[in-house]
């Protein structure tokens, strides 16, 4: 009687009435088999096989493509993703534009000339939304300005893109590229300035290169594009084949949502993160890696589908008006949202 005046009392007050301990085991025993019933049919859903080029070898900035794949997201998005280091850091849009990788990792810069081109690309999603390029010297060099690399030897590593922005540089400060000579250092930006293989170097990141110099026990002084006349623009983005687009719009979707959650966990767990990405290759476990770590998280896209389309717009511009690019692209050219139907 008492159980049923309480249950009615319950109801009365727009309650649902209490279950017994054999009703509650019995209810949670089967919300356990649906979630295992819900889980083995996600497990038997065959995994989209996907590669993704990246633009150098394995480093801090591209931490939440290693997170997603180890905390499981990318298969929790139906990808199996394989990510691959370039030999030449200048091939990754190639072979995106190609259909060898469906997925590169590049630089916003890199694919307003490369679509000008002809290349087939289009951007669809930022890893890292501000600026990282600088341009290095040793402190204990002459150089103090950048008007003062003339007749000074800089070195570079990807042709095209760094030679645009180094020229607006130089024209800021009254130069031209006719007054230094440029040096193809390949991935040996920092060996090159150490060694005084060069004068400078382009290319380099702030977040990395200063870091390995100190490390090494000489100290760099660095210029920021966006303080010698370069618009601000998205240094790390994904590009892909834009014939394929349509067809693949819903993977990339998937792509671009696992790499944002791994980048809203790495902000929330920023040591915890630190020790899963060092661990997941003993080759990262470094100092100057660590040191890399935190000063790349605050630069990662939160949002990594998000376009900026003033960013894209301005930067198609200002390469225009330099007569960098022969003919300005629509923005649906260079860039998409694809969680845009």
């Amino acid at each position: 009687m008492e159980a049923t005046a309480g249950a009615a009392e319950q109801a009365k007050n727009g309650a649902e009435p209490a279950a017994s301990d054999e009703q509650s085991a019995d209810a949670d025993s089967k919300g356990v088999a649906n979630d295992a019933t819900k889980d083995a049919a996600t497990a038997e859903q065959p995994l989209t096989q996907y590669k993704v080029m990246l633009d150098w070898y394995t480093n801090p900035g591209h931490a939440p493509l290693v997170l997603a794949q180890e905390l499981g997201l990318f298969k929790k998005h139906g990808l199996d993703v394989e990510l691959i280091a370039p030999a030449d850091p200048s091939v990754p849009p190639k072979l995106a534009a190609a259909e060898r990788v469906d997925i590169a990792i590049s630089y916003q810069p890199q694919l307003h000339l490369q679509i000008d081109q002809g290349l087939p690309l289009v951007r669809i999603g930022t890893l890292v939304a501000t600026p990282l390029n600088v341009v290095v010297v040793r402190a204990d060099s002459d150089i103090q300005s950048i008007a003062d690399l003339k007749g000074k030897r800089v070195g570079y590593s990807v042709g095209g893109v760094e030679e645009v922005l180094l020229s607006t540089m130089l024209q800021h400060s009254g130069l031209t590229l006719d007054d230094i000579t440029l040096t193809n250092v390949n991935f040996s930006l920092t060996p090159s300035l150490l060694t005084r293989k060069v004068d400078a170097v382009t290319g380099a990141f702030r977040n990395f290169e200063l870091a390995q110099m100190a490390q090494e026990g000489v100290k760099g002084r660095a210029f920021y594009i966006e303080e010698e006349g370069v618009p601000t623009y998205d240094e790390l983005i994904f590009v892909a084949n834009s014939d394929s687009y349509e067809r693949k719009q819903a993977q990339y979707a998937g792509f671009l949502a696992a790499v944002g959650e791994a980048t809203a966990w790495i902000i929330n767990h920023p040591d915890q993160g630190w020790e899963m990405f060092r661990d997941s290759d003993p080759a990262l476990d470094t100092e100057l890696n660590k040191e890399a770590w935190y000063a790349t998280l605050p630069r990662f896209a939160l949002r990594p589908a998000a376009l900026d389309a003033g960013r894209y717009r301005d930067f198609e511009d200002f390469l225009f008006e330099r007569g960098m690019i022969k003919k300005r692209q629509s923005l649906s050219h260079l860039a998409v949202d694809v969680n845009t139907p």
